[in-house]
C-alpha cells in the first residue's frame, strides 16, 4: 500500500495535482496506465484481473506486501 500511496502524493505535485481530490488523482493514474499500456502493447485489463485476483487471494484487509511481482511475474505487465 505505501507503494500506491507514493505514487498518488507524486500525482498531487505535479501538473496542478494538489488542486485535486485524491480520486481525482487515483483517475489521473489509472488513465495514464492505461495510456501507457495501449502505447506498448500491455493488456491493461488483463493486468488489472490478474491484480484483482492477488488482491482476493491476500484478503481484503491484507494490504499489498506481496513485494514488487506485476501481473505475470517478473516485474513486468503480460503482453496482451
Amino acid at each position: 500500500m505505501a507503494r500506491a500511496n507514493d505514487a498518488l502524493q507524486a500525482y498531487a505535485v505535479v501538473e496542478g495535482g494538489w488542486r485535486q481530490t485524491p480520486s481525482q488523482n487515483l483517475q489521473d493514474l489509472l488513465v495514464d496506465l492505461m495510456q501507457w499500456c495501449d502505447a506498448t502493447q500491455h493488456g491493461f485489463e488483463r493486468a488489472l484481473g490478474a491484480a484483482r485476483e492477488r488482491y482476493a487471494g491476500e484478503g481484503a484487509g491484507g494490504g499489498c506486501g506481496g513485494g514488487n511481482r506485476v501481473a505475470g511475474g517478473g516485474g513486468q505487465l503480460s503482453a496482451g
